[in-house]
């Protein structure tokens, strides 16, 4: 007899393919589920992964945009028209020249956040121009990889320091990823040259046959004492028609600047003349200005430029060999001739500070002044010499780009003419606590300061040539910072 139906066994191995496809189909869910979710995951990992590298982007162009603020402090050729005013020198300091910082210690950034001395914001079109346009912007160093957003400056919060700068970029699309960099300039106390070749005394007496030739191009020159010159008609005229190149006197058919004018404080003599044949001194020769009405030489204070050297610069001590030792402290063995300390490869390999300290480490005195010789090629670079210096012509020199003074009245940048000197064995300024003994035919783009004398110091038949740098009556030299930023200051926000 047949039952109809399904027979246990059947029942039971059916039950068992159907608890088999659920659990098949419930691994299935949970892998499609675990790869969906590990999608998701990635996606945005991803996506924050971009959001992370967008910050990055953003910030660093906030530091970049920052150096070219700082820029703009160094070199009055760097800075847009639209903001010159502000980041040059508007107020005058306790020794009467251009500053940041006047003779009270106020800067001349006195703005707030809220109301700052300069701001410049991309929502305004035109500012968005002047901030990011790829070919005139002038952040354009960017290349697009992201835009500022914000540019503000206004007073410090500290007393003493100079001013903020705030900068906002963004990167990403419109600019979605942005950073805030904010931090304070101080200001150095670079001290100003106003005429290129300043000394107690000029030339020297006891070389009768001939005084060698000493004079400046495009500035004046400074004696507080007597001066002694060859003769009067090798003394360079100052005349408002004179061209303006990068010839030697000895070079020129008619020995004249526009600039030139010769101040003593004793009297002007001629070398190679007796007194009764002179025929009269040059015009733009002015003697015996002491007492009055006084010549105006730069006092550098050591102290300043000391202190200047140890947090910008390089402090070398001397010693009676001439030989200077880094850090300031002489350890026997590690002496180097000075030559090999100034020297520069080349225009652009500068030096920055060099401070040369006294034998015993004191302000300078007659009885504490070391002696260093120079011979190197070329040097450049700021060189503060509590020594005496006797400087040898060093082979040819190197080509230099020079800028003119501006016509007298003037200060614009554009009325400066561009001029290529050849041969020049200093790019800077030397300043010497002592005397500045020279031999050969030296050429210098800068200044040259000896608080004693300045005297050919071989047979009489050297030169020395000094063409002014304009930019040094601001205190500007190349390689020494003019604004520093402030430890502690630094800040980044989103």
């Amino acid at each position: 007899m047949k039952c109809g139906g399904t027979s246990p066994v059947k029942a039971k191995q059916k039950d068992e393919r159907g608890m088999a496809l659920l659990a098949v189909l419930m691994v299935v869910f949970l892998l499609t589920l675990l790869g969906m979710t590990s999608m998701q995951l990635a996606g945005q990992e991803i996506v924050g992964a971009g959001a992370i590298q967008e910050e990055r982007v953003a910030h660093h162009a906030a530091e970049a945009a920052v150096d070219v603020v700082m820029g703009w402090f160094h070199d009055p050729a760097l800075r847009p028209q639209e903001v010159t005013t502000w980041f040059a020198k508007r107020v005058i300091n306790a020794q009467g020249d251009p500053s940041y910082v006047d003779a009270q210690g106020h800067a001349q950034f006195v703005g707030t956040s809220a109301n700052p001395d300069v701001v410049f914001n991309a929502a305004n079109p035109q500012h968005d121009r002047l901030l990011n346009d790829p070919q005139t912007g002038w952040f354009k160093s960017l290349k697009g990889l992201a835009k500022i957003l914000k540019l503000r400056v206004y007073g410090a919060t500290r007393p003493g320091l100079l001013c903020t700068v705030e900068v906002t970029a963004g990167a990403g699309p419109a600019g979605r990823s942005a950073k805030t960099v904010r931090l304070e300039f101080g200001a150095y106390a670079v001290p100003a040259l106003h005429a290129p070749l300043q000394s107690g005394t000029l030339g020297n007496e006891a070389v009768q046959a001939r005084s060698g030739s000493i004079f400046a191009h495009w500035g004046d020159m400074v004696v507080r004492g007597r001066a002694y010159f060859p003769r009067p008609e090798e003394v360079p005229v100052k005349s408002s028609l004179a061209s303006v190149s990068g010839q030697t006197y000895d070079e020129m058919n008619h020995r004249e600047d526009r600039w030139l004018a010769i101040r003593l404080g004793g009297e002007a003599l001629f070398a190679q003349l007796p007194v009764e044949a002179w025929s009269g001194v040059p015009l733009n020769i002015h003697p015996r200005q002491e007492p009055v009405p006084g010549i105006k030489a730069d006092q550098w204070d050591y102290a300043t430029l000391k202190r200047m050297a140890m947090q910008c610069g390089q402090l070398y001590a001397i010693d009676r060999d001439g030989l200077l030792y880094a850090g300031g402290v002489i350890q026997p063995g590690l002496g180097r001739p000075a030559s090999e300390v100034f020297a520069s490869k080349g225009p652009g390999d500068h030096r920055g500070l060099v401070f040369v300290d006294t034998l015993d480490g004191m302000p300078p005195r007659a009885d504490n002044l070391g002696s260093i010789v120079l011979d190197q090629d070329y040097a450049e670079g700021i060189f503060i010499v509590n020594a005496h210096v006797l400087w040898k012509a060093g082979q040819t020199g190197k080509p230099v780009p020079a800028l003119s003074p501006p016509p007298e009245g003037q200060q614009s940048l554009g009325t400066r003419i561009p001029v290529q000197l050849s041969g020049i064995h200093l790019q800077g300024v030397l300043y010497a606590a002592g005397d500045v003994r020279f031999g050969g035919h030296l050429k210098v783009y800068g200044g040259v300061v000896a608080q004693g004398a300045i005297m050919e110091g071989s047979n009489g038949s050297g030169s020395l040539e000094v063409w002014y740098n304009h930019d040094l009556r601001e205190g500007l030299v190349q390689g020494l910072p003019v604004v520093f930023v402030a430890p502690g200051s630094w800040q980044s926000t989103i």
